[in-house]
């Protein structure tokens, strides 16, 4: 497990957020979640992500996300750092019973998520968010990653609280802006959303961003963090014309939802099945073909 310091510099570059993969009959398929954090560090991908949306924690019980995380945390063995989410509806002695169960197994991170119950910007509402995360970082040694939207104001106390080493940022450019420019140099600002979203932010110091193709072609990731180290911004944008913008175009406005054709990807690559958990919609065969056209016309499959 690494100190919070030290994970503060290693969240950078591409980051892997892993989904839960299902059977069809619903069931929780962790030597699928397990396969694909092997393929992420064989491909050279450095820190793995679970998180509260793209690991479909809506879907599973408490004890099914903890048993995810002791899958991911002993596939990466140390060899990749692990950051373990909340959710957003636990509460705060729920946050801290899981943050210390994900540190015993190895995590070098805790993403706290904020909790639904206290998304006012008031001062009452903001001191009991504070207070949260504080118990959080006194529970924990491990580093704490901040998930959720703040006010300046919070955020500003939030990254003053030992222990509190990152944010996740996916609340909309302006928000992105204001804070980077609070909080940037406290804390490692990694990117929620779209490659385009990080060539912003990292104008201003953003340091990591959700990588998309890394766990299905990771040589579209690396091209594109490679070019993002030159600093050719313009390299990294072509990148990101070819392959996200197509693949965001279908899966954005999707009748299905952005969810199932993230997990019918992964299918696609061979890292796990396409299914979700019903009512939950998954891919039909119709529409898995129409999203392999589109990363064939990537020429990737």
């Amino acid at each position: 497990m690494m100190k919070p310091a030290e994970l503060k510099k290693a969240i950078v570059g591409p980051i892997v957020s892993l989904p839960t993969f299902f059977t069809k009959d619903g069931a929780q398929d962790l030597e699928s979640v397990r396969s694909t954090v092997e393929y992420a560090i064989t491909n050279g991908l450095k820190v793995m992500l679970l998180t509260m949306g793209d690991s479909n924690y809506a879907l599973q019980s408490e004890p099914e996300i903890r048993a995810l995380a002791r899958a991911v945390i002993e596939q990466a063995a140390g060899r990749a750092t692990v950051l373990v989410g909340t959710s957003q509806n636990w509460w705060r002695d729920q946050i801290i019973g899981f943050a210390r169960y994900v540190e015993e197994l190895g995590a070098d991170g805790v993403m706290v998520c904020r909790p639904a119950a206290s998304l006012g910007d008031t001062p009452g509402y903001e001191d009991a968010v504070f207070e949260t995360y504080q118990a959080v970082a006194t529970a924990v040694k491990c580093g704490i990653v901040l998930n959720g939207v703040f006010s300046m104001r919070l955020l500003k106390r939030l990254v003053e609280i030992p222990g509190v080493v990152a944010l996740k940022e996916d609340a909309g450019d302006p928000w992105c802006h204001d804070a980077l420019w609070a909080v940037g140099r406290q804390a490692s600002v990694f990117n929620g959303g779209q490659k385009w979203r990080f060539l912003y932010g990292v104008l201003w110091g953003m340091t990591g961003y959700l990588t998309t193709f890394g766990p299905l072609a990771p040589q579209v990731a690396h091209r594109f963090w490679d070019a993002v180290q030159r600093k050719d911004l313009f390299a990294a944008a072509r990148i990101v014309d070819k392959y996200d913008n197509p693949y965001f175009e279908y899966a954005e406005p999707h009748p299905k939802g952005f969810h199932p054709v993230r997990q019918a990807a992964f299918e696609l690559f061979g890292r796990g099945p396409r299914w979700l958990r019903p009512p939950q919609p998954s891919l039909d065969d119709r529409e898995m073909n129409e999203l392999r056209a589109i990363f064939a016309g990537m020429g990737l499959l």
